[in-house]
């Protein structure tokens, strides 16, 4: 159990296409393994492992978003199968995100390391319309490139774009990071996001 929940809180950087540089291929490598790892979601936060003390932070900070569900996210995302407590006595869980916080998480990666370092490569913290405002390049989903790691935004919202019509996002509470359809999903633009640079591959990763 303990080492189910090592390998499920890593970050493995070895499918990156170029760990020195911020790219939309390794911006979807990314999302991917938050997909599939299972990672939870919270109000405010950007892809780190979730303790007991972020929890009481966040809950703090957000009332009405993390405060009022507290208890589903220390039931979901907190004490999971295989956490247990650190030396500083806090519950281990698994890594949270929200929506803009899974971009900002990989903006913030430093992949020497592993660590998720605040405000840095470039990548601001700023919420989801910001982002899309901020975008240069950007329309209507109907008019969505087949470019694996373009944001796909609409208001209050943002997820990333991986290929093949399939978007991963930071959903809400309840869902954590999901994998949808394009189709139905409910965004209504696509970005390309300004802090990262893109190779316009065309194949679905």
């Amino acid at each position: 159990k303990i080492m189910n929940s090592i390998r499920a809180n890593s970050i493995n950087t070895s499918g990156f296409t170029d760990s020195h540089s911020k790219n939309n291929l390794d911006l979807v490598e990314w999302a991917k393994q938050a997909q599939s790892h299972g990672w939870g979601y919270v109000w405010g936060s950007y892809g780190k492992v979730l303790t007991q003390k972020t929890l009481n932070s966040k809950a703090k900070q957000y009332p009405d978003e993390v405060g009022g569900k507290a208890e589903f996210i220390k039931a979901h995302w907190l004490r999971r199968r295989g956490a247990g407590l650190t030396r500083c006595g806090y519950w281990l869980g698994r890594r949270t995100a929200d929506c803009i916080g899974l971009i900002k998480g990989y903006g913030w990666l430093n992949t020497q390391t592993g660590a998720i370092e605040y405000g840095t490569n470039g990548m601001p913290d700023i919420g989801a319309d910001t982002m899309f405002n901020n975008a240069t390049e950007k329309g209507t989903i109907d008019t969505l490139p087949e470019i694996p790691g373009l944001a796909l935004w609409h208001s209050g919202h943002i997820g990333i774009y991986i290929g093949g019509g399939k978007v991963i996002h930071a959903a809400n509470t309840q869902d954590g990071v999901i994998i949808s359809d394009v189709s139905g999903s409910g965004f209504t633009h696509w970005l390309k996001i300004p802090y990262i640079t893109y190779t316009e591959n065309t194949e679905s990763q």
